[in-house]
């Protein structure tokens, strides 16, 4: 499977042809922060899809709900082999920071903090 590239603002980028797709171990790497940034029933084909971040990070008390939720999304998602560490750094009312640690089938390591915001 190939990926449109995203910008910094989570775009798809256009006008650079082939370079304007994601192969290999970048396609994982965007895939799973695109997944964990998310919001459940997004997608209308699979409402399950993702994390309901909107009930979660409303909660207190919501350390455990949030990395089981990050783990499953991420261990689900296409090209994951194990998830090394993974670690809730911050979370206020409405806000998440996330540390992820990855293997992927491509035998490379991604490690990444992800920001949530709602």
């Amino acid at each position: 499977m190939t990926v449109r590239r995203l910008d910094e603002f989570g775009d798809w980028t256009f006008g650079q042809g082939k370079a304007n797709y994601l192969i290999a171990a970048d396609e994982v790497f965007q895939n799973v922060v695109t997944r964990v940034k998310s919001f459940q029933n997004d997608w209308f084909l699979d409402t399950t899809q993702c994390i309901n971040w909107l009930d979660i990070l409303g909660n207190k008390n919501n350390k455990k709900i949030i990395l089981d939720e990050v783990e499953r999304v991420v261990a689900s998602t296409l090209g994951v082999r194990s998830i090394k560490q993974l670690d809730l750094i911050e979370t206020t009312n409405r806000t998440a920071t996330i540390y992820l640690k990855l293997d992927t089938i491509y035998n490379i390591q991604f490690e990444q903090e992800i920001g949530i915001n709602i």
